[in-house]
This record gives C-alpha cells, structure tokens and sequence, in this order.
C-alpha cells in the first residue's frame, strides 16, 4: 500500500487488488522497530508512565506509534517502524468493508 510515496506491506493472503483506494488501519501498539521497516523521524516523545507515546513523520503523513518497553527516543531521531501483518486492518476506501 502507497502512503505518501511510502510502500506499507500487505497481511498474506489480503483481497485487496492493484489500484483499490484503501485505508490501511494500524493500533500504534501494533507497530514495531525493524531494520527493514519505514524510516519515520520522530517529532515527539510523551512518555506516559508505563508506555511511551513516540510521534514520526514520514513523507507528509504523521503516525503514533506506542512502545511499552523502555526506550531513550529524542525528537529528531529516526525510526525503522513496520506494522505487525498479524495485526493489519485493510479496508475498502469506498464502502468501508473489511477487505
């Protein structure tokens, strides 16, 4: 999937076909630190207590991710996120039908 010139994977086994619109739907727990993940630059770090909010840009989008394990972000730091495939929503940008 095509997010702002950046290329997101599919789950295995998605229906969704070449040139459908869709919205690609991931919990900011579901994202992970991977080398070959999108790069995305943080731009704020709000930890909560026992999580850590970590905001990132990556081309024009902006995304949430959340880490429960301890980590020393910066703002201005990057970070190779992927989304969990397991965890993946994909649905059509026309009827709102899970794909």
């Amino acid at each position: 999937v095509d997010i702002s010139g950046t290329a997101f994977p599919l789950a295995p086994g998605s229906t969704a076909r070449d040139g459908q619109n869709v919205v690609y739907g991931v919990r900011p727990e579901h994202l992970e630190i991977h080398p070959d993940g999108v790069a995305a630059r943080i731009s704020v770090v709000e930890p909560t207590g026992s999580e850590t909010l970590v905001f990132v840009r990556f081309g024009e989008s902006e995304m949430v991710a959340l880490f429960r394990e301890r980590h020393d972000f910066k703002p201005g730091d990057t970070l190779h996120l992927r989304p969990r495939l397991d965890q993946l929503h994909l649905f059509d940008a026309e009827t709102g039908n899970r794909l």
